[in-house]
């Protein structure tokens, strides 16, 4: 007879598949892990490269390619991380035991990325190969060699962009330019150091200047550009407004050459994000290319568009102004959509300080940015879209197979019973953010060479067993033993959930963005939606 323990029966668990019995097996199925940045030429040659020197890896040790994943992970082409879902479902199905990926480096912009990678592999019992540093998940339990290998190629790359961004100041300083392409109107010189004027694209410039100084709008004519079949900068053949916007108020048309104005920063979650540099840090020299418009109008053309913003009436806003701001998109040109107010008539007679809420008009407002645009109306009654949305939620809460489940098992943060549960719950979560938000700072501080590589496995070992401790705690929490309360809570959930639109709308707020991405909308108030979970 076999005896299983009552921990086991009880729970179900999963059975563990330990993947480092597979090393040294000889054919074993992997696919090939590629990274690239952008789609330009240069990175599909790149891929080629990558291409061959994994399968002359994979030929020397006994593994077999089975397929390539190429993950490129700039956002204008997201769509292309459906190579990720792909290697995830392969895996998941066994056609694959796990990936190869020519070095670190190549594979991830920083820790964070391939620390992210590697445990989501982990969780679907695959491993994860780095050829160039030998490294081997199947063999690094804990993911300290990885941090390690990490972070030191992290180190490398910043070290050599510090190199070029030397190159690149010295140059601007010289009046030289950095830029790969040129604003419209421009192109490289032959020895590629200087602008000059583009005649072919420069026409279409004086002619963007010309139509706006006749009071056309940005969207007219980025219609008009559209119908001629003028293609951008980019040779896109759709314009927008706000390259329209872009190309009236830069600069560089004056003979100016602008240089080290934004840098990319990073939060304590990781995000990266562009920043404005103090003013004495910018480079900006004068006359070092030839203009394309004088002083007088570029400046007549800032005071049209100053002007412009004074006598907008409309209230434009993306943050948590209104319920669904920022969550809202035309369902034909894919721009984003912004809550607004108008005055009605009666309430133009009132001072603007003694006008009420109910003194306006709230609508969802298309801008039309995209000259493509085939939706006809331009704003949206604010009501009956955040209605409709509303009752999309209560629906898929209300329909929720598993709602009665998690609440029995969260049932202590609802039963009044286990205040003191709920109270140590908050406490750990608590703790462990600022676990997590130390372990980001140590990692920063050791790339930024202020602590050294002993010190930064020392405190990391720590937090480590701080955050383990941690997650244990949460654990035992949330496997406290329901009581027969847990009928009554969850029916006063399910209460909640159907009296969602007369709640507080900070409430709606937060309930709609854990489900809601994004919200398409056309015409008719139809709505679609981009759910945050898998249908």
């Amino acid at each position: 007879m076999e005896y299983i323990p009552p921990l086991v029966i009880a729970n179900n668990f999963e059975q563990y598949n330990d993947i480092r019995n597979s090393i040294g097996e000889v054919g074993l199925e992997v696919g090939g892990y590629i990274r690239i940045s952008t789609k330009k030429d240069s990175q599909i040659t790149s891929i080629e490269n990558q291409k061959k020197y994994i399968m002359e890896w994979a030929s020397v040790n006994g593994y077999k390619i089975v397929d390539f994943y190429i993950d490129m992970k700039t956002g204008a082409y997201s769509y292309l991380r459906q190579e990720m879902v792909r290697m995830k479902n392969d895996i998941s199905s066994g056609k694959i035991k796990g990936i190869v990926s020519k070095e670190i480096s190549r594979t991830s912009r920083d820790i964070l990325d391939i620390i992210e990678l590697k445990r989501s592999l982990a969780n679907q019992g695959a491993f994860f190969i780095s050829i160039k540093e030998g490294y081997d998940s199947r063999t690094d339990d804990d993911e300290f060699l990885l941090v390690i290998h990490a972070g030191l190629a992290q180190k490398e790359r910043k070290v050599t962009g510090s190199r070029v961004k030397i190159t690149q100041m010295i140059k601007a300083k010289e009046g030289k330019t950095n830029v790969p392409t040129p604003a419209l109107g421009y192109k490289l010189s032959p020895d590629g150091q200087h602008i000059i004027i583009n005649p072919a694209t420069a026409e279409i410039y004086q002619l963007i200047v010309k139509k706006f100084l006749e009071g056309w709008g940005r969207l007219k004519i980025c219609k008009y550009l559209n119908s001629q079949g003028i293609r951008t900068n980019r040779g896109n053949a759709s314009w927008s407004t706000n390259s329209i916007y872009a190309i009236l108020t830069n600069p560089v048309y004056l003979g100016i050459t602008m240089y080290n104005i934004t840098l990319t920063v990073r939060d304590d979650t990781g995000k990266a994000k562009r920043m404005v540099r103090p003013r004495d840090q910018w480079i900006v020299k004068e006359n070092t290319h030839q203009p394309l418009i004088t002083k007088e109008k570029f400046e007549r053309i800032q005071q049209l568009i100053q002007d412009k913003k004074q006598k907008e009436l409309k209230e434009w806003s993306c943050t948590k102004k209104y319920l669904l701001s920022g969550l809202v998109y035309c369902g034909s040109c894919g721009s984003k959509l912004y809550g607004g107010r108008f005055p009605k008539k009666t309430a133009k007679l009132k001072i603007e300080s003694e006008r009420t809420p109910k003194d306006y008009y709230y609508y969802y407002f298309d801008r039309k940015t995209s000259g493509v645009c085939r939706n006809s109306k331009a704003n949206f009654h604010m009501d009956i879209v955040e209605q409709k949305v509303i009752e999309k939620v209560k629906e898929i809460l209300l329909s929720y197979d598993q709602l009665d489940e998690i609440i029995n098992k969260k049932h202590y943060l609802f039963d009044t019973r286990y205040i003191k549960e709920k109270k140590e719950n908050e406490r750990l979560r608590d703790r462990l953010q600022t676990v997590n938000s130390a372990i980001r700072r140590e990692q920063s501080a050791y790339e930024a060479d202020v602590i050294t590589l002993d010190e930064y496995k020392t405190r990391l070992d720590e937090l480590r067993r701080q955050k383990l401790s941690l997650d244990e705690k949460l654990e035992k929490i949330n496997s406290t033993p329901a009581q027969s309360g847990s009928l009554e809570v969850a029916n006063k959930l399910k209460e909640t959930i159907r009296s969602l639109h007369n709640l507080e709308q900070d409430f709606q707020y937060e309930i709609i963005r854990k489900l809601i991405n994004k919200i398409y909308i056309k015409d008719n108030y139809s709505l679609e939606f981009e759910f945050t979970f898998s249908d």
